[in-house]
C-alpha cells in the first residue's frame, strides 16, 4: 500500500549495461555552471552600500554630538575653589547645628536636626570625593 520509490536517475554507457549516476556525470545542466554563478546580485550590493552609507552618517552624527557634549576636566584652581566652597558650606551648617538646643522634644526640632545632619553628611561625602580624586570631569550641558 506504500508509495513506490522513484528510481535514481542513471545513464548506461555501453551495450552491456554499465550504469552510472546521472547527476555526477555532467550531462544534467547544473546551476553552478552558469556564467553569473557566485556573483552578488546588484540589488544586494546596492542595499549593502545604502546600509554602509547610513551607518557612516549615523557614526558621524554620534561623533558630532559627543564632541558637543564632551566632558570637561576641572583645573586645579577650579577644583580647589569648589573644595573651599564645600568646606565653607559645611562650616556654616555645622555652626547652625551647634546652635540647636540640646533637647529635641518637639517634632519640628527633630526634623530640623535630621535635615542638618543629612546636609552635613552629604557635604562630608562630597568633600571626601573631591579630595580623593585629582582629576574630575564635568559633562557640558546643552
Amino acid at each position: 500500500m506504500g508509495v513506490a520509490k522513484k528510481p535514481k536517475p542513471v545513464y548506461v554507457d555501453k551495450r552491456t549495461g554499465d550504469k552510472h549516476d546521472l547527476e555526477t556525470s555532467g550531462l544534467l545542466p547544473k546551476y553552478i555552471h552558469k556564467k553569473d554563478y557566485g556573483v552578488t546580485p546588484e540589488y544586494i550590493s546596492k542595499r549593502n552600500e545604502d546600509l554602509k552609507k547610513a551607518q557612516e552618517e549615523y557614526d558621524h552624527y554620534i561623533q558630532e554630538n559627543l564632541q558637543k557634549a564632551a566632558m570637561k576636566m576641572l583645573t586645579d584652581e577650579e577644583r580647589d575653589a569648589v573644595l573651599q566652597g564645600l568646606k565653607k558650606n559645611w562650616e556654616e551648617v555645622h555652626k547652625e547645628f551647634q546652635s540647636l538646643s540640646v533637647f529635641t522634644d518637639s517634632l519640628p526640632k527633630k526634623v530640623r536636626k535630621q535635615k542638618l545632619e543629612e546636609a552635613m553628611k552629604q557635604l562630608e561625602h562630597d568633600i571626601g570625593i573631591i579630595e580623593k580624586h585629582r582629576m574630575i570631569y564635568i559633562a557640558n550641558k546643552k
